[in-house]
Formats: structure tokens, C-alpha cells, sequence
């Protein structure tokens, strides 16, 4: 008995220690029903005659007054769940499908394509090296409107690399105004660096794709770099909400094979046979044919030395 009431005193510590939801903060389903409806709203107005931003004002309120919520309480839950991304990903996500069930249960055909590169691994020629989160939220402040990674190169890297950096963006805005950028970039040990970027404006797979130039195929790889940045806002709010990162390195099969040779040719040792045979065209000589061969005469230099003076006379 003294043991189960421990363990329910601890359960009881345990759950209050769990961080909650701060109060005045909608909760993740209520996020959810009034991000549906603000879409719904922005789509109205746009469809309205008169001024298009006082429509979108009048019908984005009225959606807020819908589900009895203020618009003060609504910004600030907006920016706390961004604060928590994974969350944040997820009320994302539930808000497309229930938006991509209203368009169909209208009739609009969905069109989504699965992504060819979600079945890649670590290993092999074509190869997926994200190591990274999965999921990230972008909001339009100083602080979390950048995403950026670098990826430092290893011995299972080659010259003549190239990339291609794929993934899922989905914005949440009250204009509908769209627009963030994507920069892929890889940085040789020559501290050259090359990039390509993209403009992203609407809701889609995207995919950068960057190749290796032909003047740095013999130059060795440090490391990858990419980043998303999302501008920041004068009015209104604005997500973007990212999911399905894969970043595929190629190798370039040609290069490979000449690198391959090369290193095999580097690390070669030359070892000589076990055996020598021996030289059937040379005839063994006798020591006194050799000796015969060589030249007899020989010639020696005499010097003469001036006589000394003598230093006396003879008496």
C-alpha cells in the first residue's frame, strides 16, 4: 500500500513539473478552426467588388468574432506556437487538409505528387546527407525569419559533387501576399563559393538544384551551406511553415572512376620477382681471357727536380 501511494505521489510531481500552455493562449484545435476560416475569409475578399484590403480587414474580423476571439489574443497565440515549430508544423498541416477536403468536396481535383527522393539513404553514388530537423516555421521578425545550415564535407565526399536541396513550403498570411528565398551554396577549399537561389511564392515541392562547374571539378569540397529567409512585415502576420527537407548528393560517375584510378596509382608499390632468371645471351669469360683483354702498357711519368745550390763553397 505504502508503495502505491509513492507511485501515485510521484505521477501526481511528474504531471504538475509538465510545462503547460500559458494562459490567455488558444490551444492547437482552436488555432486550427481559425486559421481555416481566415483562409476561407482572404479567399472571399478576394472575390469581393470594392476595395480589396477592406474587405479582407472586414471579413478576417469577422472570422476572429466567429470563434469569440480578439485579435490581440489571436496575434499573440500566433507567435507563440511559432516559437514552438514542431507544433506549429503540425496546426499547419491540419489546416491543408482541411482545406484540400473543402476543395474537393467542391469538386477541385487534387494534384499531389509523392517525393521521388523520400526512399534515399546516407550511402551510395546518389545519397541523402540531411541530418537535420524535418519540419521549421519561419515568422516575420529579426529572430525567426532565417533558417540556415552548413554541412561539412568528409572523406566520402568527391571533387565534382553536385546537389540538390528539395522541400515542402506551405505559407499561413492575413493578405495572402507570398514571398520568401531559398540559397544553396557549396564552399571549396579554395574558399571559392558557388550558389543558386530560388523565389518562393506559393505552396509547393521546391527543389534547387546546383551543379559543379567545370573549373572546380579537380577541387576538393569543405562544405555546404543553404538558408530560407522569410522578409519581414510592416502589417499583418505571415508564416511559412517547412517540412520534408532531403538534400541529395550526386557523384559524378566519370570523375569517381578517373579519381579511383589515380589513388590506385598513387598507393601502387612496386615489388620486384621472387626470382631472377638468369641471363641466357651473356656468355660467363674466364678471369685470364678478361685479364688478356685489358691493357698491358702502361706509362710512367719521371720529374726531375732541379739540383739544390749549395749554399757553400767548396773549399
Amino acid at each position: 500500500m505504502k508503495q502505491f501511494s509513492l507511485l501515485f505521489s510521484l505521477l501526481l510531481l511528474l504531471g504538475a513539473c509538465k510545462p503547460s500552455r500559458p494562459s490567455g493562449i488558444l490551444s492547437e484545435k482552436k488555432m486550427t478552426n481559425i486559421l481555416v476560416d481566415y483562409h476561407l475569409a482572404l479567399a472571399m475578399a478576394d472575390l469581393q467588388v470594392g476595395d480589396l484590403q477592406e474587405n479582407r480587414y472586414i471579413l478576417t474580423q469577422a472570422a476572429l468574432k466567429k470563434h469569440h476571439v480578439s485579435e490581440a489574443e489571436f496575434d499573440s497565440s500566433l507567435v507563440y506556437w511559432c516559437k514552438h515549430s514542431e507544433k506549429m508544423v503540425g496546426i499547419c498541416e491540419n489546416v491543408t487538409k482541411r482545406l484540400t477536403y473543402m476543395a474537393e468536396s467542391q469538386g477541385v481535383e487534387r494534384k499531389e505528387k509523392k517525393n521521388p527522393y523520400s526512399f534515399l539513404t546516407t550511402e551510395g553514388d546518389t545519397a541523402n546527407i540531411w541530418s537535420y530537423r524535418n519540419s521549421v516555421v519561419l515568422i516575420p521578425n529579426v529572430i525567426d525569419n532565417i533558417y540556415s545550415f552548413t554541412i561539412d564535407a568528409d572523406s566520402t565526399y568527391l571533387k565534382g559533387d553536385y546537389f540538390m536541396w528539395t522541400f515542402k513550403t506551405h505559407f499561413l498570411t492575413s493578405d495572402n501576399s507570398q514571398e520568401a528565398y531559398a540559397l544553396l551554396s557549396v564552399q571549396y577549399e579554395n574558399d571559392s563559393i558557388v550558389g543558386v537561389s530560388q523565389r518562393i511564392t506559393s505552396n509547393r515541392q521546391l527543389e534547387l538544384r546546383l551543379q559543379c562547374a567545370s573549373k572546380y571539378k579537380d577541387t576538393a569540397i569543405r562544405s555546404i551551406n543553404g538558408s530560407i529567409y522569410l522578409p519581414l512585415r510592416k502589417h499583418g502576420f505571415g508564416i511559412l511553415s517547412i517540412k520534408d527537407f532531403i538534400l541529395v548528393r550526386y557523384h559524378d560517375k566519370n570523375l569517381k572512376k578517373k579519381q579511383e584510378e589515380n589513388s590506385e596509382q598513387k598507393d601502387s608499390v612496386k615489388i620486384l620477382p621472387e626470382t631472377l632468371e638468369p641471363d641466357t645471351n651473356k656468355v660467363r669469360q674466364n678471369p685470364y681471357d678478361i685479364r688478356g683483354k685489358q691493357n698491358d702498357k702502361r706509362t710512367i711519368n719521371i720529374v726531375r727536380d732541379k739540383p739544390l745550390r749549395e749554399s757553400r763553397r767548396q773549399r
